[in-house]
């Protein structure tokens, strides 16, 4: 059976050849090449173990990082010909190749981290499942290493009270934390303005083959802002709206 590495490996290869022969590529080349280089390196290093091994996955959650850079900046290219679309139908293809073998480590990971039930206790009836959250008091720390303007997939995000503190912000990645995560974030506004928040991961969109130009990520609520970091996003979303999540309350 194909290394699944192997496998999106021959996708990216497809989609650079598709780049490198349109000409309305030229200017995006250089990035697309670099981000599309790395993906190949790490799919190489992937394919050396077995896929179900740590080494291959973490490989390939790489890849797969790497590779949604390179569809970004497929996206952002204006007036491209039938080669954007080979490509990043390409890039898509191998992100669908990756992504069920990584989501499914993932899902074994986190199956993994709930302790057994103990012999011993009573029967209970049965409650619907949740997520699983982070250990007790640990706070993960998220890096967005993208200043935020009106082009990064990141975006803060707010319910029907449009108050931005009781909303958060949404990071695109593959790298998801589980629900109810504590996070500490740190981001940068534009002119460079560093943000540091405490807050907790409300929800997850996973990345779906079947929509591409919609980037997976996290919505990580605000729980500790401070008030000028409040204020300075608040005039952040003058300019860009930010998104709408129901929680549902």
């Amino acid at each position: 059976m194909t290394h699944p590495a192997e496998t999106a490996r021959e996708h990216i290869m497809a989609g650079l050849e598709a780049c490198q022969k349109d000409q309305a590529l030229a200017a995006a080349l250089e990035r697309l090449t670099e981000s599309l280089a790395k993906a190949q390196g790490k799919l190489f290093v992937a394919a050396k173990t077995p896929p179900e091994t740590a080494t291959s996955i973490d490989g390939m959650r790489r890849a797969m990082e790497y590779l949604a850079q390179a569809l970004k900046t497929l996206q952002d290219v204006q007036g491209g010909g039938d080669a954007v679309g080979l490509a990043a139908g390409s890039i898509a293809r191998a992100l669908k190749t990756l992504h069920p073998v990584v989501q499914t480590a993932k899902e074994e990971a986190v199956k993994r981290s709930i302790p057994p039930p103990q012999a011993s206790a009573p029967a209970r009836a049965a409650k619907p499942s949740k997520p699983a959250p982070a250990a007790e008091g640990a706070t993960l720390s998220v890096n967005v290493n993208t200043v935020l303007n009106m082009n990064t997939d990141h975006q803060f995000y707010a319910g029907f009270s449009e108050n931005i503190e009781e909303g958060g912000i949404f990071i695109a990645t593959f790298d998801t934390k589980p629900i109810n995560s504590k996070v500490l974030v740190n981001f940068k506004l534009p002119g460079g303005r560093p943000v540091t928040a405490r807050g907790v991961v409300h929800w997850v969109r996973e990345y779906n083959a079947s929509v591409p130009d919609t980037p997976p990520g996290m919505g990580v609520r605000f729980t500790d802002l401070l008030s000028a970091d409040k204020a300075a996003i608040e005039e952040y979303v003058k300019a860009r709206a930010p998104m709408f999540y129901d929680d549902g309350k």
